[in-house]
């Protein structure tokens, strides 16, 4: 009889124990999935009582905002379709997603966005009616000129402000319509062309030749190597059995550095990086962020790849041309030219200028932050002198825009599912950058013939007002 009494209260105890486990996991460790979970009655009837904050473009003009209807409130989106995928959608059934997600405790006003003691008081005393509104860096006049440069073509944009890295334009194409999240969620979801997936800030792409401006950067920072050292440009280069060629075979010659960029030269970039080592080169490139998660916001942000070192030489000539164990998001090669363009000062990229409350007026500002020295002025200065030359005569020539010079460069990156993506990244004026960009065409082939007009257009809108 001892023995029964004994397991029955072990088992006793151990149903308790696993009650007040589980109690403890849901109350304290899954709390805010019950809190924010969409079927929540007190979230589902906070989100018909409460206006949630609008978002804004840095004008004012409304990208999506609460509208009362008959019963209801309903969230409109009223931007582009390609900049859905960052924006992101809110809804009663499928939840939220993007800024809408990231920001969602601001925009239902549930917390403070100051750092004021007597303000969070008093935000936790006053009754909420509606929530903060979100003004963003985004010129939804460029956001539009953006999409309609790459009209049925896939792929991805940004556009960043050069001194404060204030993102002026990001484009997911194809993008959707947050407005039928509700009623063709089936069909958004199952897209094969994934319209919900953010190329822009999560799209992995190998940069192919755009990696070279790296390349550069670590070959002028160690001094061995200057924009005046020749090459002999055979048209390929053989290492350890495996043939690295140039664009047609073409043989330069006797080239000098300089020039190899303008013509994007495989042989000459390869021989570069093998007399750099892997070492300074992956160096070099960690140190403008590549492989590693921009600081932005977002659960759509994502970091890319960048190979661990001793790289073999084939592995060194291969990364050199941006092809080995190498990938990054077109955020990550905006910020790459965004710290060439700024003497070498690298900006943390900013896509939320302001927090604002409708009811007293006030306004919470963020400030430019600076994430440090990637490369010195000097060699910056150097860099997009070349780069300017490669629009000016070189492969990024279809970019070129009278009366402002480009400074840029095109990449052609291999892709195992097809046609090459067709990269341009590149800054303007190109003497004082006011704005830098990176864009990726899926499929595109070629950089100079896909990607570079599609900056032209964009450069020409922002400083002319009209498309080029």
């Amino acid at each position: 009889m001892r023995k029964p009494a004994i397991f029955l209260t072990y088992v006793l105890i151990g149903s308790y124990l696993l009650l007040v486990g589980g109690a403890f996991y849901w109350q304290i460790g899954q709390r805010a999935a019950l809190v924010n979970h969409p079927s929540n009655p007190y979230r589902v009837q906070e989100r018909r009582s409460i206006r949630r904050g609008g978002i804004f473009d840095s004008s004012g003009e409304v990208i999506a905002e609460s509208v009362q209807r008959e019963k209801s409130l309903e969230r409109v989106f009223r931007g582009t379709l390609g900049l859905a995928p960052t924006i992101g959608y809110f809804s009663q059934r499928y939840g939220t997603a993007g800024l809408e997600k990231t920001l969602d405790e601001v925009l239902m006003g549930r917390r403070y966005p100051g750092t004021s003691a007597l303000g969070r008081l008093s935000h936790l005393l006053s009754e909420r009616k509606s929530g903060f509104d979100v003004i963003t860096s985004l010129d939804l006049n460029l956001q539009r000129t953006v999409e309609e440069a790459f009209g049925n073509r896939k792929g991805a944009a940004v556009v960043m402000e050069v001194k404060t890295g204030r993102i002026l334009a990001v484009a997911s194409m194809p993008g959707f319509n947050p407005n039928e999240i509700d009623s063709r969620w089936e069909k958004i979801a199952s897209d094969p062309d994934s319209p919900l997936y953010n190329r822009a800030l999560a799209g992995f792409y190998p940069p192919g030749s755009t990696f070279k401006v790296v390349v550069l950067a670590a070959a002028l920072t160690g001094g061995e190597l200057d924009l005046t050292t020749l090459f002999d440009d055979p048209g390929s280069i053989t290492i350890q059995g495996h043939r690295i060629a140039n664009a047609g075979g073409t043989a330069w010659g006797r080239i000098s550095l300089l020039d190899a960029l303008v013509v994007s030269s495989n042989t000459v970039f390869a021989e570069a990086a093998l007399r750099l080592g892997s070492d300074r080169l992956l160096q070099t490139a960690g140190a403008f962020g590549i492989g590693k998660r921009p600081p932005l916001a977002g659960e759509n942000v994502r970091g890319g790849k960048l190979p661990s070192g001793p790289l073999s030489p084939i592995e060194l000539a291969q990364l050199a041309i941006g092809q080995y164990g190498i990938v990054a998001t077109p955020l990550q090669m905006a910020m790459v030219v965004q710290a060439i363009g700024n003497d070498g000062l690298m900006m943390e990229p900013i896509l939320i200028d302001a927090v604002k409350t409708s009811e007293n007026g006030g306004k919470w500002v963020a400030r430019p932050r600076p994430m440090g020295y990637v490369i010195s002025a000097e060699t910056a200065r150097k860099i997009r002198q070349a780069m300017t030359e490669v629009v000016s005569r070189g492969t990024g020539r279809s970019a070129a825009l009278q009366g402002i010079d480009i400074a840029g460069k095109t990449g052609s990156a291999e892709n195992p599912q097809g046609k090459a993506h067709a990269w341009f990244v590149g800054m303007a004026p190109a003497d004082k950058p006011a704005i830098c960009l990176a864009v990726v065409v899926e499929h595109g082939g070629s950089g100079g013939s896909a990607a570079a007009p599609i900056a032209r257009r964009i450069f020409a809108a922002y400083f002319r007002g009209a498309v080029g």
